[in-house]
């Protein structure tokens, strides 16, 4: 046998032992992270001015809401299978008779929905409406700025009442309790500094122990403020750059989503309260969208390029690629559903185990 033959043999043993090994690692990786979802549905609102923002899971399918012909708010309900079965726009105005744009929105236990939004402008209004599950309204208040308003986001609380956050201008940044009927309990802002010129409350959500979590901006960098029950400040921290989301997490903590410039790539961080915490690299470099509590334990993360799922610990369990998400939820048959582009909604089969 000729050397030109034996290279020729050995150089052919090493390229099937590397072969084997990368099949091996791929199959190992795969079972690791679970089995990938596959699309079951996608409902498409390209090209009829309707912009969706928000979708909750209900009994019957799903809800949608958001603007249509960026004017009009637009509230919808879809069937298991993705078809819509009832739509409704409202033309919401202040008692002046301006428009109202709708900018946030929630979905409550009893079937109802919050509704908040602006009049464009500045020596102006911000405005909440509550309806019932028909889309009528059952209450609504408006409240006067003399400066530009920018209505973030709205929730349920525990006790049926409202939280929501607002920015006035660029300087200061509201976080308000109302009761289920509209009626203020609390007040509460986070101002500027000299060094943290611009602020805003982007995300609200009640915590486990009656208090509330706010995720927001001051300066580019990406903070989280906890607050009390009756709105006091007791804990405020600082988290890597640029936009994040943050989720109540068991034993009284947090889980934020966020990008870290140093690492250039999102991140998931678990932590609590006292000061422990843990950091994963999702190994994804898309901004950070959404975050949500999975039924199984975990978290579903939405990335600008990508749907992620992770278990309690942080580790990812499969992550799907998605073109232009704005919004990931978790589904009780345990696989997701998610907005792209403000325009369609996709959803996920359920073998994925969230």
């Amino acid at each position: 046998m000729t050397l030109a033959l034996r290279l020729r043999k050995v150089y052919g043993l090493l390229v099937l032992a590397a072969v084997l090994v990368a099949s091996f690692a791929s199959e190992t990786a795969m079972a690791a992270s679970g089995h990938e979802p596959v699309q079951e549905w996608e409902l498409d609102f390209s090209g009829t001015g309707i912009k969706i923002f928000e979708i909750y899971e209900t009994d019957q399918g799903y809800t949608i809401i958001g603007t249509k012909n960026k004017q009009q708010a637009f509230l919808a309900r879809l069937n298991a299978e993705g078809s819509v079965m009832w739509e409704k726009t409202l033309d919401l105005r202040t008692s002046e008779g301006d428009q109202v744009i709708v900018t946030a929105a929630h979905y409550t236990r009893d079937g109802e929905y919050l509704l908040g939004g602006t009049v464009p402008g500045y020596d102006s209004y911000y405005y909440i409406a509550r309806t019932d599950a028909d889309g009528i309204i059952l209450w609504e208040k408006e409240e006067f700025s003399r400066d530009y308003v920018e209505f973030n986001e709205i929730r349920e609380t525990f006790d049926q009442g409202i939280i929501y956050s607002y920015n006035s201008g660029q300087s200061t940044a509201y976080m308000v309790k109302l009761d289920a009927t509209g009626n203020d309990q609390w007040k509460n802002e986070l101002a500027m500094t000299k060094y943290d010129p611009h602020v805003s409350i982007e995300s609200v959500r009640p915590a486990a122990d009656g208090g509330y979590i706010a995720g927001a901006f001051r300066s580019g960098s990406y903070m989280l403020w906890k607050l009390s029950a009756s709105g006091q400040s007791e804990w405020i921290n600082y988290y890597g750059d640029g936009i994040g989301w943050a989720v109540p997490a068991p034993n009284n903590g947090y889980a934020i989503v966020n990008y870290d410039r140093w690492l250039n790539q999102s991140v998931l961080i678990i932590g609590h309260f006292n000061g422990q915490q843990l950091t994963k690299e999702l190994g994804m470099n898309g901004t950070a969208r959404s975050i949500e509590s999975a039924l199984a334990g975990g978290y579903l993360i939405g990335l600008s390029n990508a749907v992620i799922a992770c278990d309690a610990q942080g580790n990812v369990t499969w992550s799907k690629p998605a073109s232009l998400l704005t919004k990931a939820l978790p589904t009780h048959d345990g696989g997701a559903v998610y907005i792209a582009s403000y325009e369609k909604v996709v959803k996920l089969t359920g073998s994925s185990g969230l």
